[in-house]
């Protein structure tokens, strides 16, 4: 069994037990929140949702936040120079399907 569902603006496809990351989420480590299902696909076939499935959602675990992988900008202007170097890192949301 699995299902896509929308967060922030992203789909993503989930079965229970999986862990995934999604944009940061104003909810705190051990909550749990509910995820609105676009289509899901079981036993009894495919249901794709106008937008979403009527009378269905996914639970899901925060489990904590996190920082993504440090991107590194670099601007330069050749001849006059002029360099600057900065970088960012993005925090992710940790959940964990639960059903």
């Amino acid at each position: 069994m699995y299902a896509v569902v929308e967060i922030g603006g992203r789909q993503y496809r989930v079965s229970p037990g999986d862990e995934i990351y999604v944009e940061k989420l104003e909810a705190e480590a051990g909550s749990e929140v509910k995820l609105p299902v676009l289509l899901v696909s079981d036993n009894d076939g495919v249901t794709v949702g106008k937008p979403h499935v009527s009378g269905r959602e996914i639970a899901a675990q925060v489990v904590g936040d996190e920082k993504g992988d440090k991107l590194v900008v670099f601007k330069y202007k050749p001849k006059k120079r002029y360099r600057k170097k900065t970088g960012h890192r993005q925090t992710y949301t940790k959940l964990k399907i639960v059903g």
